[in-house]
């Protein structure tokens, strides 16, 4: 992943206490290759990182979808419930009246 290209960039930064033990946690024999370890890690990752968000992503949109459609559902049998409970109600209701014409004809 190192690459081999010449060093001609000469450049001095200062950085917190941090960012040092980040640093001294790099691969690599000197502060500036565990700098350029650190760098060349980073953004050969990056492109990958951004693939993997986008998948992330996606399949959160794809799963918030299913659970509004699922919401959906679930409100539609709700109503269904319901309706079902009224029905059963009115049914009750012909019944009944059904009852006393058939006792009230002789």
């Amino acid at each position: 992943m190192r690459g081999h290209s010449p060093k001609s960039n000469l450049r001095s930064f200062r950085y917190s206490d941090e960012i040092a033990a980040i640093l001294e946690a790099q691969e690599g024999n000197s502060l500036n290759e565990k700098f350029e370890s650190l760098v060349l890690f980073c953004f050969y990752k990056l492109e990958s990182r951004k693939k993997d968000l986008q998948c992330i992503e996606e399949a959160i949109e794809r799963e918030r979808d299913r659970l509004h459609n699922l919401q959906k559902a679930t409100e539609e049998l709700r109503w269904m419930g319901r309706d079902l409970q009224s029905a059963k109600h009115y049914f009750g209701i012909v019944e009944r009246r059904a009852k006393k014409i058939a006792e009230t004809e002789v």
